[in-house]
């Protein structure tokens, strides 16, 4: 069978690339960098570096070919013959492959599957928007969520040495059955669930909400790296108290089938510990305007906390610690220090977080961040034995007014 993956990057070629070669699927990516098509046509393969702990393993992936997205009439012949579609291009580049898909599908008789690796809760149903009803009525549009982390790509696509992607070991890509035209073909690492909502949340709530919290409260006290800030005894029990409010909000809802238990939690806290990914706290925090929003990680796992009677005290930290975050380089980050500073700080938990910063979460989010900025005093601060907000385990007792 025939795969095409739509974003030949550290997804779609250290994840979706991986596992339907490792199936025995011939794989065609579709990109836009013509440099990066021209490498992977010229060298044929590239190679995936899995590490747990001290544990490494490489896999050559191979053979594989790309056409650039320039080329609209192959890549729509590609897509006409295809026994599978994966995009992987990030969820606010969808809008700009529609088009494509759209194309291709057009020549098509067969309904065909398309799963979006995208870790957005309605990533499949969006695309099934944008490409169009007409066209996207019989085929499936179907979301999947990614467990492996791929931080690194390294070589240089002007040469002739296959490129590294650089990535941890889970290869479980759970997949939302309910939009699917006809049955999956076997993939390695792939489960189709008829509940996607559930073990989508569990990533975004547990796994995202973590990495976001250690990226946030690293950046504050001035890590560069998501392994060392997790070194940080004040800033690994605090990733962990997150992940366990947000773990009590996904029990309440779906069980602890879904939500999992304390080991669970400890197995993402060592994968975030691991030294080999070296993965930037910038990288992991970028983007935070999105990541703030009401439904998404970190506010989203708190409301959840709440629902169960948890007060998500180091949700709520996490959430003001991601309110300081600075990244000149982060058009998203810029774009809400400015909005900060022009319509002040209550405006942007309202209008970024959906939260009243008078009552409730928001309130206590306020609260937060007052206190955040009064112990770092506007200074990042790189010192193990220096607790910044050692005041935190006193407000566990309050309750919102």
């Amino acid at each position: 069978m025939k795969a095409v993956v739509i974003g030949p990057g550290r997804i779609g070629c250290g994840v979706a690339g991986q596992l339907l070669r490792a199936s025995g699927h011939d794989v065609v990516f579709v990109g836009r960098d013509p440099r990066l098509m021209d490498h992977l046509n010229r060298v044929g393969r590239y190679r995936v570096r899995l590490a747990r702990g001290r544990a490494e393993r490489e896999l050559e992936v191979g053979p594989v070919r790309a056409v650039c997205c320039t080329e609209r009439a192959q890549v729509a012949r590609e897509l006409a013959d295809a026994g599978l579609v994966v995009t992987a291009v990030g969820a606010p580049n969808l809008p700009l492959i529609a088009p494509l898909i759209a194309s291709g599908l057009t020549l098509r008789r067969e309904p065909l599957n398309v799963l979006a690796f995208e870790n957005s809760p309605d990533a499949g149903a969006r695309l099934a928007r944008l490409v169009g009803p007409r066209v996207a009525a019989r085929h499936g549009f179907a979301g999947a969520v990614v467990h492996r982390a791929v931080p690194h790509r390294l070589g240089d696509p002007r040469g002739s040495e296959p490129l590294l992607f650089i990535g941890d070991d889970p290869e479980t890509v759970v997949v939302d059955a309910r939009p699917l035209v006809r049955p999956l073909p076997e993939i390695q690492g792939v489960v189709c669930t008829g509940d996607y909502g559930a073990w989508m949340r569990r990533k975004l709530y547990l796994y995202s909400a973590g990495h976001a919290t250690a990226a946030y409260l690293g950046h504050v006290k001035g890590y560069h790296y998501i392994h060392t800030a997790v070194r940080d005894p004040e800033i690994r029990a605090t990733v962990l108290a997150a992940m366990a409010e947000a773990q009590a909000g996904l029990a309440r809802r779906y069980g602890r089938e879904v939500a999992g238990d304390r080991r669970d939690l400890e197995d993402i806290l060592d994968r975030f510990a691991n030294p080999a990914l070296d993965d930037p706290v910038e990288r992991v925090g970028r983007d935070p305007r999105r990541k703030l929003a009401a439904d998404e990680r970190l506010v989203g796992a708190a409301l959840a906390a709440l629902q169960a009677g948890v007060r998500p005290v180091n949700l709520e930290l996490a959430v003001a610690a991601a309110l300081c975050f600075r990244a000149p380089q982060d058009l998203s980050a810029s774009e809400l220090e400015r909005d900060i500073r022009s319509t002040g700080r209550g405006a942007a938990i309202r209008d970024v977080c959906g939260l009243e910063p008078t009552d409730g979460l928001g309130r206590a989010v306020m609260e937060m961040w007052d206190r955040l900025l009064a112990a770092s005093a506007g200074c990042l601060l790189l010192r193990l034995d220096h607790p910044l907000w050692a005041w935190r385990p006193d407000e566990r007792a309050k309750a919102y007014a």
